[in-house]
């Protein structure tokens, strides 16, 4: 558990530096699943990247992203969940926080599997 806890943490420390494809590309395994509010999952690398990709265009600036909570767990302890409260600025100027929790299963120190929950309308 120590190691996924130590995994996360970088992680998170990428995310919250701004520096989000870094920690993808990082921390994100080939063929990872990725589901995002129960809409029909992602698979693979490059598509994910294509759809992180379009999420970012969107932004121009990183205000903050705060951690509001992180859990461990799961049947072989390669489960992590984290909470965020993240604040954007859109090219116009227009600020939003978005809230998010990230529930992401790992394997040989990369995610294979995550899902995200989104609180509320995250599109500017």
């Amino acid at each position: 558990m120590t190691k996924l806890k130590n995994n996360v943490e970088k992680l998170n420390a990428l995310i919250k530096e701004g520096k989000i494809m870094e920690a993808f590309e990082k921390y994100y395994g080939e063929d990872v699943i990725i589901q995002v509010n129960g809409n029909s999952p992602i698979t693979g690398k490059e598509q994910n990247r294509k759809r992180e990709m379009i999420f970012l265009q969107e932004i121009e600036k990183l205000n903050s992203a705060e951690i509001k909570s992180v859990t461990f767990g799961g049947t072989e302890d390669n489960v992590s969940m984290t909470e965020w409260a993240v604040n954007i600025e859109n090219k116009e100027g227009e600020q939003k926080t978005i809230y998010r929790v990230n529930v992401q299963h790992w394997k040989d120190d990369k995610i294979v599997n995550e899902k995200l929950y989104f609180c509320g309308d995250q599109k500017f």
